[in-house]
């Protein structure tokens, strides 16, 4: 199987065209890729915002984020960009670490960095590029090494662009970061995975925050479960109201790889605008040790007016998740983590990340993808009311979206 990439034409107006890679007898290697086109080895937790011009593309570190840009998006890799060049944030300058922590922490985990613009009409006084993510102090529970100690923070852009430097939104101090706060002024219990929802009218306009906690540790397999958790959006660095959850796992996929210690896992809600107003979830189901997916939520709403997003209730889980996954022994697995963006042409993609496998064994390391996504608004059923979202061709047979052109290359040098 050949390698596969990316490339544009058309300057920054990125064009693709469906073409299926031939079948070859070369040897498989850890960077196969399969159904999906390669962006970046060892890259998990993907996130990639487009910005006059640039590609911004952060990913999950040990102690550390990087943050990487270019204005092709064939020029993402570890070769054109290495990490230890390009860190936005360090882990051991940070004074905020002993500050939530306490004395001697030590950080061994990075998650989900997501860059996010927030306008001045959103936020007043407070405009700006904001990278979120989590930290994970180390420490070991069970000869494991447990989650237990997570907590969102944040970093404002102090230059303007996401290319940064990046500080403390308050004061400003490069590299500092702010721990999220809870409605009344304290640190909030939001322990991972944040990211944003935008309800653009209605009795429920505004902002609203999503993440991830886990309720019944220690309490035994089917017990200990994680929950997709919502609230208002008061500032970039705090939320505005009691949290309310948006769904836990009910699925049968959303339970795989849990046990006694670990947890049936739903995380990672990221926000989907359909083009007649449609607002969809997707998440990662199952745990990503296993073979974990991307499920869909829709909103609920009657012609302009949105149900409440913070009644689970309003959200409809499809049925037939997971709506990305793998589904054969030999490819792509473990998918998950979608971002969704556009290129200057508007066209639709979705980065992720994913596990190699080479006849049958798991490569080390997950890498980043890209493909094409689109709305199949005619996919409607009960659980599916507005429309169901297509990503790409990972295991699933789906082709290429229509308008959404893709075509598959030789990759060296990653």
């Amino acid at each position: 199987m050949i390698l596969l990439f990316l490339v544009a034409c058309r300057g920054e107006e990125h064009c693709y065209k469906p073409v299926t890679p031939p079948d070859s007898e070369e040897p498989q290697t850890e960077t196969v890729t399969k159904s999906g086109t390669l962006v970046r080895t060892s890259a998990a937790d993907p996130c990639i915002v487009f910005h006059e011009g640039e590609f911004y593309m952060t990913m999950t570190g040990s102690a550390n984020i990087a943050l990487v840009h270019d204005k092709s998006l064939a020029n993402l890799t570890s070769k054109a960009h290495p990490n230890s060049k390009n860190l936005a944030y360090r882990s051991t300058e940070d004074p905020s670490v002993e500050e939530i922590f306490g004395e001697g922490a030590v950080i061994n985990g990075t998650w989900s960095p997501e860059i996010h613009y927030f306008s001045e009409e959103e936020c007043p006084g407070n405009s700006g590029w904001y990278m979120v993510f989590s930290l994970r102090m180390k420490y070991e529970e069970d000869g494991r090494t447990s989650s237990k100690y997570l907590c969102n923070v944040v970093l404002k852009s102090l230059g303007g662009t996401p290319a940064g430097p990046w500080g403390h939104p308050l004061t400003g101090e490069p590299g500092h970061t702010q721990r999220l706060l809870a409605a009344d002024g304290t640190p909030a219990d939001a322990k991972a995975g944040l990211s944003f929802l935008r309800i653009p009218s209605g009795k429920y306009k505004g902002l609203y925050a999503m993440w991830i906690d886990s309720v019944g540790r220690g309490e035994g397999y089917g017990n200990f479960y994680q929950r997709l958790r919502i609230a208002r959006f008061l500032t970039p660095w705090q939320i505005g109201s009691d949290a309310h959850t948006i769904t836990v796992p009910t699925q049968d996929w959303e339970r795989k790889g849990a046990s006694s210690i670990l947890p049936m896992v739903v995380e990672g809600g990221t926000a989907v605008y359909g083009d007649h107003g449609e607002i969809y979830l997707t998440y990662c189901g199952s745990g990503y040790w296993s073979d974990y997916g991307q499920g869909q939520l829709t909103l609920l709403r009657e012609g302009d007016d949105y149900a409440d997003p913070l009644m689970e209730t309003s959200w409809i889980k499809y049925a037939d998740n997971p709506i990305l996954s793998s589904v054969k022994s030999d490819d792509l697995r473990g998918a998950g983590h979608v971002f969704l963006f556009r290129d200057a042409a508007g066209s639709r993609f979705i980065v992720y990340h994913a596990y190699p496998y080479v006849n049958g064994e798991k490569q080390e390391g997950r890498n980043a993808y890209i493909e094409p996504y689109s709305i199949d608004y005619t996919a409607v059923s009960p659980t599916s009311p507005q429309g169901l979202l297509k990503f790409g061709l990972l295991g699933t047979g789906v082709t290429a979206p229509t308008g959404s052109e893709i075509e598959f290359h030789m990759i060296t040098g990653l």
